[in-house]
């Protein structure tokens, strides 16, 4: 049985980036930049971090960043903070981002996710 706490809010938020890098000549070359965008951002940020698509293209990735808060606004603000910082770095052009934001509907096994920013 799911029982929230009278003032729990649980918000989750995801980041999407297409990522062209430019000059590489091979996957090893994309992946350095890859984890080197992976690693500045696991060093400075409490999210998790993962290349989900374009995984054997050599010059694209496809990841995503995720956290979880208490605060939609700010997880709103550090994920779109994110995609700005990372366009900053030039370790690659940032094709397209996206953040999408999430609210847990359910706390049974399977919860259902009420899309809030489409």
């Amino acid at each position: 049985m799911y029982l929230p706490a009278p003032d729990e809010s649980v918000w989750v938020g995801v980041a999407r980036i297409v990522l062209s890098v430019p000059g590489s000549r091979s996957l090893k070359d994309k992946r350095r930049a890859v984890h080197q965008v992976r690693d500045r951002l696991r060093s400075r940020r409490n999210v998790s971090v993962a290349e989900v698509g374009h995984l054997e293209d050599r010059s694209r990735a496809v990841m995503v960043i995720a956290m979880v808060g208490n605060d939609a606004r700010f997880v709103q603000g550090a994920l779109d903070s994110i995609v700005h910082e990372i366009g900053e770095w030039r370790v690659g052009l940032i094709e397209s981002a996206s953040v999408r934001l999430w609210r847990p509907t359910d706390g049974g096994e399977t919860p259902g996710f009420e899309d809030l920013d489409a």
